[in-house]
C-alpha cells in the first residue's frame, strides 16, 4: 500500500498577498495611505505651479510600486505580521511616537494652507513622514527596512530644496551654461559680449535667467536617472555613474540649448524668441530624458554581462 502524500503547508509563502489580510494588516497599509496621502497633498501645489518639480506626480505611482516590490521580497509573512503589529499596538512608546507626530503634522497642514509656498513646513512634514515609516517598519522588520532606501530617497526629491539653496543652485547653473554657451559660439566664430545674466550677440540682448538655467532639466534628470536605477536594479557604483550622467547630460543639452538660440536670435534678429525658447525647452529635455535612459539600458547590459561572465568562471566547462 503507498503512503499518504502529506498534507499541503498551511503556511502561505511570503510573497502570497492573501497571508498579509487581517484587521491589523489593514490598518497598517491604511495607516501608511493616509499618512503618505497627507504629504502628497501638501506638495502637490508646488508640482502644480509650472516651475521645477512637475515631475513629483510620478512618485504616486513610483513610490507604491517600489515599496511593495521591496516587501514581496522582504516584508514578514502573515502570521509574522500580525503578531509583530500586535505588539506596536500595545507598545506605549510607539504609541506616543505615532500621535506626537500625528499631531506635529496637523500643525504643520494648518501652516501650509495659510501659505503652501512656505518650503521648512513641507522639508519637516517630509522628514517626519519618512521618519515615522523608518521607526515602524524597523520594529516590524528589523534592519532588512535598508531595502527600502530608494523610495526615501524618491521622496526627498519631490519636496521642495530650500529656497536659499535652490536659488543658489539656480545662479551657479546659470552662470556654467552662459560660460559654456559664450565658449562654443566664440569657437564657432560668432562674437558675443556679455554683462550679468545677459548675453548681446550683434547687439541683440538675450537674457539668460532661471528659466535657461538648467535647473527643471538637472532636477529632473536626477530624478530620472535615480527612478530608472532603482527600476532596474543596479548596484550602487552603477547608480552614481547613472546619477552623474543625468546631471552632464541635463548640464550638455541645455547649454546647447543656449547656444542654438543665441544663433537663431542672430541668424533671424525678428523671430519670435518666446516660442522658439519655450520649444528648444521641450526638445532638450526630452533628449535628456532618451539619452539617461540610453545610459542606464548600457549599464543594465554590463552588469549583466559581468554577471555571466563570473558565472562561466564559477563553473568551467
Amino acid at each position: 500500500m503507498n503512503p499518504s502524500p502529506p498534507p499541503a503547508p498551511t503556511t502561505a509563502p511570503r510573497n502570497d498577498w492573501r497571508a498579509l489580510a487581517g484587521t491589523r494588516p489593514f490598518a497598517f497599509w491604511a495607516f501608511l495611505a493616509l499618512l503618505y496621502l497627507q504629504l502628497a497633498l501638501s506638495l502637490m501645489p508646488t508640482w502644480s505651479d509650472g516651475t521645477y518639480y512637475d515631475y513629483g506626480w510620478l512618485a504616486l505611482f513610483v513610490v507604491p510600486f517600489f515599496f511593495l516590490t521591496r516587501w514581496r521580497e522582504t516584508g514578514p509573512s502573515g502570521a509574522e505580521l500580525e503578531e509583530r503589529l500586535r505588539r506596536l499596538a500595545i507598545s506605549l512608546p510607539i504609541m506616543g511616537l505615532v500621535v506626537g507626530c500625528l499631531l506635529l503634522i496637523t500643525l504643520l497642514r494648518m501652516t501650509q494652507w495659510a501659505d503652501s509656498s512656505w518650503r521648512p513646513p513641507l522639508v519637516f512634514h517630509g522628514l517626519i513622514v519618512l521618519g515615522l515609516t523608518a521607526v515602524l517598519l524597523f520594529r516590524i522588520q528589523g534592519r532588512s527596512i535598508a531595502a527600502y532606501w530608494g523610495c526615501t530617497i524618491v521622496v526627498l526629491l519631490v519636496i521642495p530644496l530650500p529656497m536659499g539653496f535652490e536659488s543658489s543652485l539656480i545662479h551657479w547653473l546659470t552662470k556654467g551654461v552662459m560660460e559654456f554657451a559664450l565658449f562654443v559660439n566664440r569657437m564657432l566664430g560668432l562674437p558675443l559680449a556679455s554683462q550679468g545674466e545677459t548675453i548681446f550677440a550683434n547687439g541683440i540682448p538675450l537674457q539668460v535667467s532661471d528659466g535657461c538655467s538648467g535647473i527643471r532639466s538637472f532636477q529632473s534628470g536626477i530624478f530620472a536617472g535615480f527612478v530608472l536605477g532603482e527600476f532596474l536594479r543596479l548596484p550602487l557604483l552603477s547608480r552614481l555613474v547613472l546619477l552623474a550622467s543625468g546631471f552632464g547630460l541635463a548640464f550638455l543639452m541645455n547649454g546647447c540649448r543656449v547656444i542654438y538660440l543665441v544663433r537663431h536670435a542672430v541668424a533671424h534678429p525678428d523671430a519670435d524668441l518666446e516660442k522658439v525658447h519655450d520649444m528648444s525647452g521641450y526638445v532638450s529635455l526630452t533628449t535628456t530624458f532618451l539619452l539617461i535612459a540610453g545610459v542606464g539600458w548600457l549599464l543594465a547590459r554590463l552588469e549583466e554581462r559581468m554577471k555571466d561572465r563570473g558565472v562561466d568562471q564559477a563553473n568551467p566547462a
